[in-house]
């Protein structure tokens, strides 16, 4: 009985581990590498970015508006120009949320991007944008349209399964133990 409970113990740990998010922070990469002046990728962390825009670096936390550690830096001028996140390797995920702010050489107090075509307002002042964009292959954020400034990512959320594992998946261990104790009363 005892070995029941605790392997049921793992077993819910082990799932509750799967669904657990990872977080991508730039903190991993060299700082202050410009990765693109044409379109370029780079992998970090279990994502792939990929820029189709003028320009993509990793850079320390000398970003203007950054939250003092390396961030993503993008910047878009043509109409068209994007950064696309996806899974490395390929596949579905969950985008939950990610911080970005304006950055260099932009002196608006606000700047409208696009998620996947859904708008988002940036500020001067790293943020966190809750996007929950689930079962996704590709994320596209577009550059900012209206300045020829550039925009900060840091601190990528995500999950690598696409489907949330459900919370009836989580009882499958107490329900074990339940059938072992049910089993051994029979058994007596």
């Amino acid at each position: 009985m005892k070995r029941l409970i605790v392997l049921s113990f793992l077993i819910c740990l082990a799932i509750a581990s799967y669904a657990s998010a990872d977080v991508i922070t730039f903190d991993d990469t060299y700082a202050n590498s410009i990765l693109s002046s044409y379109p370029s990728s780079f992998s970090d962390g279990g994502l792939t970015f990929t820029s189709n825009g003028t320009y993509m670096a990793v850079w320390s936390a000398s970003s203007p508006n950054s939250n003092g550690t390396n961030n993503l830096i993008f910047a878009g001028y043509a109409s068209g120009d994007y950064l696309s996140i996806t899974k490395t390797g390929g596949g579905a995920f969950t985008l939950n949320s990610i911080d970005m702010s304006i950055s260099w050489y932009d002196t608006n107090t606000s700047e409208t991007i696009l998620v996947n075509g859904s708008p988002i307002t940036l500020y001067q002042g790293i943020q966190t944008y809750a996007l929950n964009l689930s079962g996704v292959t590709q994320v596209n954020i577009t550059g900012l349209p209206s300045n020829s400034g550039y925009w900060l990512a840091d601190n990528v959320t995500y999950n690598a399964s696409a489907v949330p594992i459900p919370g009836a998946l989580l009882l499958f261990g107490p329900g074990l133990v339940g059938l072992a104790a049910i089993r051994r009363r029979f058994k007596n």
